[in-house]
């Protein structure tokens, strides 16, 4: 796959001291921090924000931001900005309301506290910390107290080069916590996974609910497993390899995974796939749990990051993109039925991760804070104003 190179060309940045403008092709996604929401499309609904509030966070790996919307609103909110070198994929403990950030251009995953300011924008609190060091983490995922699930492998000493295979770690919450970030726990690697054909192989995207952990492998899913589920980690890492299930060997390549209540969602090449979780038979039919072809997209389908709204859609990103800006998220109802049609959410060039938060409009998760930033630029300087993102060439992301 092609590698081009992303140029942020123009940032905009309106403040009472003045304006420091860059004039360059604009591309179709902004990016406001306009606290009242009262700069035309920027607005920011008094029916979304009174209703409770779901955020859409996705990460830019390129422009160095990670930023939000407010759902079902597409206008993009920056959260984190300057911090990370690339932020990638995304996850979000909603219980202990920390948004983590796997960062391997950093060789660690962030973790921040973030909260719901009185205006019903996201921010984050306080200084942000490593929640995992010393390791390349390229999917995340958290359960229901916390715990951050992620597929990486350790950095090697002195620079040298890798040379084995990411495997599934878990950082306990009570880690976390500690600020204990260097020793994960390894529980399923590609050698107690299984042999010949171990189930973890080129691990991909990483789904946890209560009963099981899903994982899918980048390559060889019709020998390996497209999608495997294993157990989820009770204080001990277990080394039968039978308890392992290969739930889809019908394709090569699984890339972004998600959870609703009852099913199990992916995307692949081949397009948007769906099946019940309590299923006990291996698919070995590639049109079987298909909900929709890649190439309903009309555009070149080259899927990452999928999630599940908590209610009644997926969104996914599409990396590729026919128009002039790369990058399209699009949603898809959360039913596992076929015959279902993509919708365009918002034009995302180059974003990378994604993930949901839900929260209630009395939860006591928002504060007060004397700062009306979003986000803050390196060195301190508050984003006031509106930023316009711009580039001059638009990449396609290796995974």
């Amino acid at each position: 796959m092609s590698v081009g190179l992303l140029h942020l060309v123009c940032l905009s940045l309106l403040a009472s001291a003045g304006a420091i403008v860059n004039h360059q092709r604009t591309a179709k996604v902004s990016v406001s921090t306009s606290p009242s929401g009262t700069n035309g499309s920027d607005t920011v609904s008094s029916a979304v924000v009174s209703a409770g509030r779901k955020y859409l966070i996705a990460s830019f790996p390129d422009l160095r931001q990670v930023a939000f919307t407010i759902l079902p609103d597409n206008v993009w909110y920056p959260l984190v900005t300057g911090d990370v070198l690339t932020p990638m994929a995304l996850a979000v403990d909603s219980q202990n309301m920390r948004l983590f950030v796997a960062d391997p251009g950093n060789n660690l995953v962030w973790k921040y506290r973030i909260y719901v300011r009185d205006d019903g924008l996201l921010a984050t609190s306080g200084r942000p910390l490593a929640a995992v060091e010393k390791f390349k983490a390229h999917w995340l995922a958290t359960n229901g107290v916390g715990d951050l699930y992620f597929t990486g492998h350790r950095q090697p000493e002195d620079n040298q080069t890798f040379n084995g295979s990411d495997s599934l770690w878990i950082m306990p919450s009570g880690s976390i916590a500690l600020g204990q970030t260097f020793n994960p726990i390894d529980l399923y690697t590609r050698e107690n996974s299984g042999a010949p054909d171990p189930k973890v192989n080129q691990i991909s995207g990483v789904a946890i609910d209560t009963f099981g952990v899903y994982w899918g492998n980048q390559a060889g899913g019709k020998l390996n497993g497209a999608l495997c589920k294993g157990a989820p980690y009770n204080g001990v890492v277990s080394q039968d390899a039978g308890n392992l299930e290969t739930v889809n060997s019908a394709m090569d390549e699984v890339r972004g995974v998600t959870l609703t209540g009852n099913e199990v969602f992916w995307l692949s090449p081949e397009g948007v796939y769906g099946q019940s979780k309590y299923s006990d038979n291996q698919v070995q039919d590639a049109s079987t749990g298909l909900l929709v072809a890649g190439s309903a997209a009309n555009e070149t389908w080259n899927p990452m990051s999928l999630v599940w709204d908590g209610n009644s859609l997926l969104y996914m990103i599409n990396m590729d993109s026919n128009t002039e800006d790369t990058g399209v998220i699009y949603t898809v109802p959360a039913y596992g039925s076929p015959g279902q049609v993509f919708s365009k959410f918002a034009d995302a060039p180059d974003s990378y991760g994604l993930a949901i938060l839900n929260t209630r409009s009395s939860a006591g998760n928002s504060k007060s804070k004397k700062s009306t930033s979003s986000a803050a630029l390196p060195g301190g300087l508050a984003l006031t104003a509106s930023i316009s993102l711009a580039f001059s060439a638009l990449s396609v992301h290796n995974y």
